[in-house]
């Protein structure tokens, strides 16, 4: 009888040798041990105190034991050669599962270390990730919480079994995921919130493995560490439940920037920065700040008449009363007394610095090098800054020379002091080159010149 079974697995073996690695092999009997025929499984959980048992399957159970409580190392032996599933089950953990092991005759065949997780079986993924942070402002979103299943769930024990703390209020979006904030305005023509597309209309909700909640936007708030909790009232349209509960945390945070990181514009070591930064100087804090702290913090350099503005109240603009210095290094720097909202200090000096441009001009009407053009023109210029009139005056030649004179603006407008257009007493010559200059007698209004003389020509159409 022994040197039968022996006979057929080998037989097994060697047939099996071009085949699937799959294969379920017969026990030999209980007197018959040979090491070829036997191997073991071990590994450590990670979770030592879980008390987690350890299960080896080959289509039906095969054998268990229980992790050591102290080291969490687990172990297994005798078991015939063959491929085996492993599963790990232990209470408010997810059940580990490896698919496939192979135990080799005369070896163990070693798992690693198992870090168990803490998300129930039924949830395969959400949003946020436990710990995470959301960079987010209520201005113009709300928060979104993601989840999904494993399996088709029941919609409505999945409503009862979700809450958030602090609580909101919010609508479930199912059959849908979304991993960031959505935006607040409502799309009137497809009857969804914007970030989000409801699709076909669904009636069964059989097959449905996915939610997102939209928050209201009074309970979406910002520098806030919200929880999330998944009762084990939530069922898969089956009645499985939950076998424990899920529970996570996320945090928002107004600033993507690190915790003591200020982000700047423009950025620290900009050059050719225009003068002319319609937004201001803007310093965007990594959490609400206490404006009076704050302001009285503030240095500039070079020492300009200027202005404190907070579009937001992690965000500061300084506005120095119009154009910046051209061809100019600034400074700006923030001592540590300034304070956030808490009382908390910034806690260490800050500053950065960018370099202004200089007077330049950016754009000319005809264009450099422009053919056929229309002898009734009139010529704009348009610098990166404010000029003085009469200085540019000074400085205007054309050639051909042609008389004329300048005013400020365009032709579409005439209050822009950084457009100067001269206007010829009569029409050009047709088919003609002209050439204008701009020499360095021209400054703004801080009197920092051109820096050196700019040239542009053009030719009329002919007759």
């Amino acid at each position: 009888m022994k040197m039968r079974v022996v006979l057929m697995v080998l037989a097994l073996l060697f047939l099996g040798m071009g085949c699937e690695k799959t294969v379920i092999y017969e026990q030999p009997d209980s007197t018959f041990t040979n090491d070829l025929l036997h191997g073991n499984i071990s590994g450590k959980v990670l979770q030592s105190g879980s008390e987690a048992r350890v299960f080896v399957h080959q289509e039906v159970p095969i054998d268990s034991t229980q992790i050591q409580p102290e080291s969490g190392i687990f172990r297994i032996n005798d078991l015939s050669v063959g491929n085996y599933d492993v599963f790990v089950r232990a209470e408010n953990y997810r059940t580990y599962q490896r698919r496939n092991v192979m135990i080799d005759g005369g070896a163990t065949a070693y798992l690693g270390e198992i870090d168990l997780s803490t998300v129930p079986d039924l949830v395969a993924s959400h949003y946020p990730e436990d710990k995470d942070e959301v960079v987010y402002s209520n201005r113009y979103s709300r928060l979104t919480i993601s989840f999904t299943f494993t399996q088709p769930m029941d919609r409505e024990s999945v409503e009862e079994a979700f809450s958030t703390d602090p609580p909101s209020e919010g609508r479930f979006y199912w059959g849908l995921y979304s991993s960031q904030p959505s935006d607040i305005y409502y799309n009137s023509r497809n009857g969804a919130y914007a970030g989000f597309r409801e699709g076909a209309t669904i009636s069964t909700y059989s097959k449905i493995t996915a939610f997102s909640f939209a928050m209201a936007q009074k309970d979406s708030y910002t520098d806030t560490t919200y929880t999330v909790r998944l009762s084990t009232a939530a069922e898969d349209t089956a009645g499985n439940s939950l076998r424990f509960p899920l529970e996570f945390t996320f945090s928002t945070v107004q600033s993507s920037t690190t915790l003591n990181t200020i982000e700047t514009t423009p950025v620290h070591g900009d050059i050719d920065v225009t003068p002319l930064l319609s937004q201001g100087i803007r310093l965007t804090f990594p959490r609400r700040m206490d404006h009076t702290s704050t302001e009285a913090a503030v240095s500039l350099s070079p020492s300009q008449s200027h202005q404190y503005i907070w579009p937001e109240s992690n965000q500061l603009a300084i506005y120095t009363g119009g154009t910046l210095m051209a061809d100019t290094l600034y400074e700006v720097t923030i001592d540590s007394t300034a304070k956030d909202l808490d009382g908390t200090s910034l806690g260490a000096p800050f500053s950065f610095s960018f370099e202004t441009a200089p007077v330049q001009l950016t754009s000319t009407q005809p264009q450099n090098g422009e053919l056929y053009v229309n002898p009734s023109t009139e010529i704009t210029m348009r610098f990166n800054t404010y000029m003085v009139k009469s200085s540019v005056q000074e400085a205007f030649s054309i050639e051909p020379a042609v008389s004329g004179d300048i005013r400020w603006g365009t032709s579409h407008s005439n209050d822009d002091k950084t457009a100067l257009t001269f206007h010829p007493s009569g029409t050009l010559q047709s088919n003609t080159k002209y050439t204008v200059t701009i020499d360095t007698a021209a400054v703004d209004l801080f009197g920092t010149a051109i820096p050196e003389v700019t040239e542009f020509s053009f030719i009329t159409r002919p007759e």
